[in-house]
């Protein structure tokens, strides 16, 4: 697990989160200059963002619309040839 962490460099805001690869994406992403030095947690302090659940900073207005979709959407399909056999219809 060290040789692992040795690629990775500290974050230099908070100093105990490492930059990883998804971090130094959305540093890109987001259009910071300098070296991608930060961690997620730290970008998204800088930002004013969130991490959604891939990983991505986005707003955190987009997030909560994202979570109201996905709450939208039934658990299960209603009126499918097999519930409707299981009630009777067919």
């Amino acid at each position: 697990m060290d040789s692992i962490m040795d690629e990775y460099v500290k974050c230099i805001k908070c100093e105990f989160r490492y930059v990883t690869d998804k971090a130094r994406e959305n540093f890109l992403a987001e259009g910071l200059e300098g070296d991608p030095l930060l961690c997620l947690h730290c970008i998204g302090e800088v930002t004013g963002k969130v991490m959604n659940r891939f990983g991505y900073l986005v707003n955190p207005e987009d997030l909560e619309s994202e979570n109201q979709r996905m709450q939208v959407l039934p658990q299960t399909i209603t009126g499918c040839r097999p519930c409707m056999k299981k009630r009777g219809v067919l």
